[in-house]
């Protein structure tokens, strides 16, 4: 839902925003719950959920959700230091969701992977801004995946935050003045209207995309300028073979066959929790309004202001909506 809905209004950093909104949901549940296990209740119905509306989720997704739940059941074992728990959720869901990406692609491509990086940015930089031959020993991989992990650490250290003080939020006396009133007269048909995010096939990714044009750019100088770079067209071509026969053999062999034991495990679960499983399946259409609601009245802020508004608001919300009978 939340997916579909940063979507359709074109917001950045989606991934960010919604693994960030994961820690934010699993700190408010360890915060309200009354026992322990809780939070990996919560997690197994999300998954069959999951596995019952959207069966063409991928694998990677039912285990970073899997793993969110149990790290979060390890760290809320005292409510005491329930903001030091949040953020240390945080901190490590944020690391974990940039080091999946980077751990992906080096399996996919292999080492040779980012030294091909460094090989085309360090001709990039050599032909077209600097002529001093010392740029060829600049490490830009090394770079460029600390960045990415950074970034995704400060979207997990806020979203941390941000959890460790949404219990005071929702306690205060202004929590009355996020109510929103117009939820229940809103028209679902608008709701549905929300385009939901298509599936991209993973060819048309842009990170893919952008991998095989700075491949193909690399062949390219290989062939025009082989003096420049210290990788032969051989072992460029071998490397985007390699990440071809990969992604075919995972997307078409074993990715079906790990969600065929996934579906199995899960649906042997079911039964434990038919009824809150229909009951969040029953809410959705007013759970989608609501957000849709929401965020149409934030319009009115800014940034990151829109988006602090559109989380306090919603969770405000989703907590005190009343449901038909």
């Amino acid at each position: 839902m939340l997916g579909g809905l940063l979507h359709a209004a074109h917001i950045p950093f989606r991934g960010m925003i919604i693994s960030s909104a994961a820690v934010i949901i699993i700190c408010l549940i360890a915060y309200f719950s009354v026992r322990r296990g809780e939070i990996l209740k919560a997690t197994m119905i999300v998954l069959m959920i999951k596995a019952a509306i959207s069966p063409h989720t991928p694998v990677a997704a039912y285990g970073a959700v899997f793993l969110q739940g149990l790290i979060g059941e390890g760290l809320f074992f005292n409510k005491r230091i329930f903001a030091f728990s949040s953020i240390m959720l945080g901190l490590i869901v944020g690391i974990l969701t940039g080091l999946q990406k980077l751990i992906m692609l080096t399996l996919i491509f292999g080492i040779n992977f980012w030294d091909a990086i460094n090989q085309f940015l360090n001709y990039v930089i050599k032909e077209f801004f600097i002529s001093s031959s010392e740029t060829s020993v600049f490490n830009f991989s090394i770079v460029l995946m600390g960045l990415y992990v950074l970034i995704h650490l400060l979207f997990g250290f806020c979203a941390g935050l941000f959890a460790s003080k949404m219990p005071a939020k929702i306690n205060s006396e202004s929590a009355n003045n996020h109510i929103v009133p117009e939820i229940y007269s809103f028209n679902q048909k608008e709701a549905e209207a929300v385009k939901k995010k298509k599936q991209k096939h993973w060819w048309r990714k842009p990170s893919y995309l952008l991998i095989f044009i700075l491949s193909s750019g690399l062949l390219i100088i290989s062939y025009i300028d082989p003096n420049e770079v210290n990788l032969s067209q051989k072992s460029i071509l071998l490397m985007l073979l390699r990440a071809l026969l990969i992604i075919l053999i995972w997307f078409y062999f074993l990715s079906p066959i790990l969600m065929n034991i996934i579906q199995k495990l899960l649906h042997k679960k079911s039964n434990e929790y038919t009824n809150e499983m229909n009951n969040m399946i029953n809410h959705f259409p007013l759970y989608k309004s609501t957000a849709v609601v929401i965020w149409r009245l934030s319009t009115k802020q800014k940034g990151f202001g829109r988006l602090n508004y559109f989380m306090v608001t919603l969770i405000i919300n989703v907590l005190t909506l009343k449901f038909p009978d």
